[in-house]
């Protein structure tokens, strides 16, 4: 199987300027006055029903399309509507051929967008996921990490990481206390990794401090749209212990199988941004049917 899947991930085609592989249909707002116009069209309402449609007419062949990224019509697979189950429109319509669920490939194409990937220097808040060996082919000034690695764990996704076809060591970072230069980076990229950051705030000062001016961050999490405030579900005591503010939400991982969420986020991000040196931050809403990216939100901020 893992050779199978290494002999998929190897050079993904990019997008080319020819009109067909353009970037999917993305919209921008900077706060949540400006969705809320949106959100209450009749445009909004129809996306809405068309999602709502997608698990019946995908079925169980997948929803058939086009990967804007490999640049070939696909079949995206939707596993929970093969189940009969509701559909999981943000975290699965996986590529058969780059193997990238549907958040990340939006993210991508915002990521990668006017990026010359050959001189460019990216920094992800991963390294031993799809995502990143995906990436890594195509930017050989890609640097990742991960975080909370004992010897035990190291050694598995170490192991996992070569044999996908992944390059050098795995680097463990803080995100809170990156050990990257002033100005050092194009882009970073931050994939559903923040809301496992108590001080988030930290964070976002980090990638501030690290991206050049005009350098940009690119990042997921999971994002309430009508919420003008984020929600903290839980917070760290003075003495390291966890104080649980809603009950327990725990996300998969494939380092430890099983992370903390502390955050769900609202507009206030955006602020939050801001407050951390960013000169512009926006909220991005990728809808593009052909490419099975239905309603999905990406955050991208301007040093």
């Amino acid at each position: 199987m893992r050779g199978w899947l290494r002999r998929k991930l190897r050079a993904p085609a990019l997008p080319a300027a020819d009109g067909v592989s353009a970037p999917p249909q993305a919209d921008a707002y900077s706060g949540r006055d400006k969705w809320q116009a949106m959100a209450g069209s009749a445009r909004a309402r129809a996306q809405q029903q068309i999602a709502g449609q997608v698990g019946a007419a995908a079925g169980v062949d997948g929803w058939s399309g086009w990967c804007g990224l490999c640049r070939v019509p696909v079949a995206f697979s939707l596993p929970s509507a093969a189940s009969g189950q509701a559909p999981n429109l943000r975290e699965e319509m996986s590529c058969p051929r780059c193997r990238l669920i549907a958040r990340n490939r939006a993210a991508f194409a915002l990521l990668i967008d006017g990026l010359d990937l050959d001189k460019s220097r990216v920094y992800l808040t991963e390294q031993a996921s799809v995502a990143y060996l995906w990436l890594q082919a195509q930017c050989p000034g890609l640097v990742g990490s991960e975080y909370g690695l004992d010897a035990v764990k190291r050694a598995h996704l170490q192991s996992w990481y070569a044999s996908m076809g992944g390059r050098g060591e795995l680097a463990e970072r803080d995100v809170t206390r990156l050990d990257l230069e002033d100005a050092s980076l194009d882009v970073i990229g931050s994939f559903d990794v923040l809301e496992h950051v108590p001080d988030y705030p930290a964070a976002l000062r980090e990638f501030a401090r690290c991206l050049r001016p005009g350098g940009r961050l690119v990042l997921t999490v999971p994002f309430i749209d009508s919420a003008a405030d984020s929600v903290l579900r839980a917070r760290v005591r003075d003495d390291g212990s966890i104080e649980h503010l809603l009950p327990p939400e725990i996300h998969g991982d494939p380092v430890s199988g099983g992370v903390l969420c502390f955050h769900h986020f609202g507009w206030d991000l955006l602020s939050a941004c801001q407050a951390a040196g960013f000169r512009r931050a926006q909220w991005v809403r990728t809808w593009s049917p052909r490419e099975g990216l239905f309603g999905l939100w990406t955050l991208v901020a301007r040093r």
